[in-house]
């Protein structure tokens, strides 16, 4: 199957947000709080990512690229902003829909992204990940990037510690 790195436009949105549900497993906080403690707050865990979909689209669209296959749907995604004071390019998400992983999609997003950066004048690009990516684990250093340090992320239910029974 052939494939394509096109800009995004705002066409896409409904799509970039499917994919998210589809594509985000190990690599989503919020859907490890809701594996650990059911839904919050009546909200599923794609439906708060599929905002974080939304800021990305309505804060920065030439920073965002599309995977499309040969007949035009929409695989995957890469959303970015620019830091412009500090000339930093910040990769805020990166998805292909699992029947489309393992061809390039991902490096081919990360590339555009990545010349778009240049284009623009940063010197230098971020991204995050969980330490349960193995996917990004292994594609972000291949990519030139460094690891600089890592997260801990805690989350904790107030329920329990409201009643003394900590979880």
């Amino acid at each position: 199957m052939a494939y394509q790195i096109r800009a995004y436009t705002e066409a896409d949105r409904a799509a970039l947000k499917d994919i998210t549900r589809e594509a985000f497993g190990v690599a989503s906080l919020d859907r490890m709080c809701e594996e650990r403690w059911g839904q919050l707050g009546g909200t599923p865990w794609w439906q708060r990512k599929q905002a974080a979909i939304d800021a990305d689209c309505d804060a920065y669209p030439p920073g965002i690229f599309v995977a499309t296959s040969d007949s035009g749907e929409v695989v995957g995604f890469i959303t970015s902003r620019l830091w412009r004071e500090v000339a930093t390019g910040w990769i805020a998400n990166l998805a292909v829909l699992p029947d489309h992983q393992r061809q390039g999609l991902a490096r081919a997003l990360m590339q555009a992204a990545l010349n778009h950066f240049r284009e623009q004048g940063m010197t230098h690009a971020r991204i995050e990940t969980l330490a349960s990516n193995e996917a990004g684990q292994h594609l972000y250093p291949a990519m030139g990037f460094e690891e600089l340090a890592r997260q801990i992320h805690y989350t904790m239910d107030l329920r329990a510690v409201d009643t003394g029974e900590a979880q």
